[in-house]
């Protein structure tokens, strides 16, 4: 049975990481059906199954994957990719969720101490046991569902309750510092628990009718939520640590395996497959691997998250597994390693966006490694193009329309065909990640610039720069060239902002000023003067001839992007508080303040004609707006 969806009149739970987008007021969506915030009036990607971060996944008997969000439950068809519900569902903070081995119940755990059943299908809680823990932190059912398992973290205690009549049966305290995990033993007459104690023991063993430690033993540390996991048939117990996976028999304790080799070691989700032979480890790296057990060997690897896989639930059918990393939950194919759910979307934040000289297509640079070209008005996907290493943190597009560049984290500038993606060229010599790209207007050089201070000028063909610049101390994070073609402005980490001239490589001005970091810079079309913005929240207008600040606005929060509409009139600036503001530069009044992304706003570009302003944020999406006073239309 499915219910409606809730989407409510704001933002739901933004504190426990949900990053639905605020319910708008003028009844907008996106292509796939969800609301657009207030005044937005196209998505490009998708925000499904993003998420700031979560209290638990799992999977109902059906497939259907299920996501507890602060109070709230999320379920969502993995077939089709269609949420099917969504309702805040207890008063607490959800940490657990477990289904009830008849699959008619699922158990909720929450931060304050109580346990729920709850009937997924009537959308009922059923009951509700206070177990005294204030750091409640998981929750289990027996092996007959009629028994819970209750695990505080701190103070590290385990409880169990008959669920019926809500009577104690057992409480044990712990003797580590902290408990993450407690689960039931094949028999269900015993507990262990994996936890934290500096250099003590992290794995213990308790009798549940006693409460007598049985063993503790394997000094790693262990406090990763959902470790450790018992095998299906209960004779060996799987756990994570920060240097490796390990695996033990449940009656002697006998090391069996260990599963090294992710990047950075630490293995912070496990889980069983169906088959007896094969493991998944997930890593602080964003890596899956399904491993045989028995050799020790990885069958498969991928990168689903882009940072720290914490959850792993493997489906009811055995054939997918559900995982949760670098905010977003993702279910991969098991046998492949493929996302079974594609939407066109980046995976990871966008850290770029230019408009392509018709200005009806916008591209946008990911730490995803890739690029992509959309249609502004439809938010349709248009192209993807792949082999920005390790992630596009610049974008721009030729005058003509014929390429586009990608400055990435390998210290790369990357050209490409716009008509099919195909790589041009790879410009080397910057060292750390190229911050900003930019062509001058008659297409003829392209500049770089780079954490490692320096400014580039590359011909339209070759592979060597033509100019290098480096006055500035630490990275040059921004650049823009000048409408005429003649002059370059630079933003830094030093706090200035510089004026070259582009034909000798020759420094004209130093602009000081702002306090931190400088991070955007833009011309107006005049050329005769120029903005920046940065840490200190402040947007500055320079007179590039007197080198004298004419005017200031205030943002308010770390700005990372700027843009000047083609008449001069407005500036956009974006930033750490995920906000937009308009400014009308005649008057330095905000014209507007938009707040629809669920991240910081990291890059912004205005069209041609001055209609659409498009945002690139932190949170995978881009989203554009109608600029205020722009004849905005199809």
């Amino acid at each position: 049975m499915t219910h409606p969806i809730r989407i409510g009149l704001a933002v739901v739970l933004i504190n426990a990481g949900l990053l639905w987008a605020a319910a708008p007021t003028h009844g907008a969506a996106d292509r796939l059906g969800d609301p657009l915030p207030a005044g937005a009036t196209a998505r490009l990607g998708t925000l499904r199954l993003r998420y700031g971060s979560i209290g638990d996944l799992a999977y109902l008997p059906d497939g259907r994957a299920m996501v507890a969000l602060g109070p709230v439950v999320e379920i969502w068809n993995t077939e089709t990719g269609e949420p099917v519900f969504r309702e805040r569902v207890v008063s607490g903070s959800i940490r657990c969720l477990d289904v009830r081995p008849d699959g008619r119940a699922v158990l909720l755990a929450d931060a304050a101490g109580t346990v729920h059943e709850w009937d997924p299908a009537g959308n009922q809680v059923v009951r509700s046991l206070a177990t005294g823990q204030s750091g409640l932190a998981r929750a289990y059912y027996s092996a007959d569902g009629a028994r819970v398992l209750a695990t505080g973290a701190s103070p590290p205690t385990i409880k169990e309750f008959d669920l019926a009549t809500g009577r104690p049966l057992a409480a044990i305290q712990g003797e580590m510092h902290n408990f993450s995990n407690g689960i039931y033993d094949g028999s269900g007459k015993t507990a262990f628990v994996g936890g934290s104690a500096g250099s003590d023991p992290v794995l213990a063993h308790y009798d549940l009718a006693t409460g007598k430690l049985l063993h503790a033993w394997h000094k790693d540390y262990t406090s990763y939520g959902r470790s450790p996991r018992l095998s299906p048939d209960g004779e060996r117990l799987l756990a994570g640590t920060r240097h490796m996976a390990v695996e033990f028999t449940t009656d002697d304790y006998a090391e069996l395996n260990r599963f090294r080799g992710h990047h950075g070691h630490a293995v912070t989700a496990v889980a069983y497959c169906h088959e007896p032979e094969q493991i998944l480890t997930g890593s602080r790296d964003g890596s899956i691997r399904r491993w045989d057990r028995c050799k020790g060997e990885v069958l498969l690897r991928w990168v689903a998250h882009s940072s720290y896989c914490t959850h792993l639930r493997v489906s009811p059918d055995g054939r997918r597994v559900l995982s949760f990393g670098g905010g977003m939950v993702v279910e991969s194919d098991l046998a492949t390693g493929e996302p079974t759910m594609r939407w066109d979307r980046h995976t990871q934040a966008v850290e770029a966006v230019a408009i392509m000289p018709d200005g009806r297509r916008a591209l946008s640079g990911s730490s995803d490694a890739t690029l992509r070209l959309w249609d502004i008005a439809s938010g349709e996907s248009l192209a993807l193009f792949e082999g920005a290493e390790l992630g596009a943190y610049a974008v721009a597009a030729a005058p003509d329309g014929s390429k586009v560049a990608a400055g990435c984290k390998d210290g790369v500038v990357r050209e490409f065909s716009a008509a099919d993606g195909s790589l041009r060229r790879e410009l080397k010599g910057h060292l750390g990640y190229v911050r900003s790209v930019a062509y001058t207007p008659d297409g003829r050089q392209l500049i770089s610039s780079a954490d490692d201070g320096r400014i580039r000028a590359w011909n339209a063909d070759g592979d060597e720069p033509v100019l290098v610049m480096k006055d500035h101390l630490g990275g040059v994070l921004s650049v823009a060239v000048s409408p005429d073609g003649r002059r370059l402005i630079s933003a830094g980490r030093d706090g200035t902002v510089r004026l070259w001239d582009l034909a000798t490589g020759r420094r004209l001005r130093t602009l000081e000023g702002h306090r931190g970091w400088v991070e955007a810079v833009c011309f107006a079309p005049n050329g005769d003067h120029a903005f920046s913005s940065g840490r200190d929240g402040r947007i500055v207008q320079w007179n590039l001839e007197s080198g004298n600040v004419e005017s200031e606005m205030v943002h308010g929060a770390w700005v990372r992007a700027l843009a000047c509409s083609p008449d001069g009139d407005t500036l956009c600036a974006g930033g750490e508080d995920n906000a937009i503001t308009c400014w009308d530069l005649r008057d330095a009044a905000q014209l507007a303040r938009w707040r629809g992304h669920a991240s910081h706003v990291l890059g912004l570009a205005i069209t041609p004609d001055g209609r659409r302003v498009v945002s690139a944020s932190a949170d995978t999406t881009l989203l554009v707006w109608d600029l205020p006073g722009g004849a905005a239309g199809p």
